[in-house]
């Protein structure tokens, strides 16, 4: 289960990217219309940073989560770096490399960006969004919701995704995106059964500066030296396996 999220991780930090800020306030506002605008307010801004709380649920109607993750998102520049738990992922368009790392398994996959991830993560979404059959924007009072549905089969591992924005401060501060895979779990009896599971993604303590660790923390050079074809990890994850795909 835990291996699902983590396959599923560049999908979601492509959603958190692309709805970042302002939805506008006219109720017309359809969801196209607010992703350009928010494609917009992302390439002004060459840092940003926020935590995130991923909470997920067996099934869509589970109130209590089963288990819970700290992650945080970090972009400066060209460089995109999100981590879940004890794996980060880290896209630098400029250098055309992307790295995979588990802490826990000490390894470092190294991947050249072409195909999708020649893209930027609000370009990905751009590309996930024609695949979806409803998209609509509902007005809350002091928030925004952008739903996002389909009712035919994709390429993406979910069914609808909500995206909730603060109209004051014009950022999202949640994520929940049901998927379509049915998987195992059991049951406060104990029980073995099977469902669709969400994942709620909270967003909090947004920052547009970063500190020196943030910047240290977003450069491929933190981890990894590369010399013509040759890719060698820093003096930091020397212990760490290097492994081209």
């Amino acid at each position: 289960m835990k291996q699902f999220i983590y396959n599923n991780l560049r999908v979601i930090t492509a959603i958190f990217f692309i709805s970042y800020s302002a939805l506008g306030t006219a109720q017309e506002k359809t969801v196209n219309e607010v992703l350009k605008k928010t494609q917009e307010v992302m390439e002004k801004n060459n840092q940003l940073t926020c935590n995130l709380n991923y909470n997920w649920y067996d099934t869509y109607t589970t109130d209590k989560p089963s288990f819970n993750y700290e992650g945080v998102m970090i972009k400066q520049s060209d460089v995109v770096y999100s981590k879940i738990n004890q794996t980060f992922f880290l896209t630098d368009q400029k250098a055309q490399l992307a790295i995979k790392c588990n802490e826990v398994q000490k390894a470092l996959l190294v991947t050249k960006t072409n195909g999708d991830f020649s893209q930027s993560p609000w370009e990905l979404l751009e590309s996930y969004m024609k695949q979806f059959k409803v998209k609509k924007v509902t007005d809350k009072g002091d928030y925004w919701i952008c739903t996002l549905t389909t009712d035919v089969i994709t390429q993406l591992p979910y069914g609808k995704i909500e995206i909730y924005i603060d109209k004051q401060s014009s950022l999202m501060t949640k994520q929940v995106l049901y998927f379509l895979t049915q998987v195992p779990y059991t049951n406060d009896k104990e029980e073995k059964k099977i469902g669709n599971p969400k994942l709620e993604i909270v967003l909090s303590n947004y920052k547009t500066i970063l500190n020196q660790e943030e910047k240290r923390t977003a450069k491929l050079t933190s981890y990894i030296h590369k010399k013509g074809k040759n890719i060698t990890p820093t003096a930091a994850y020397k212990t760490f396996k290097i492994i081209h795909n």
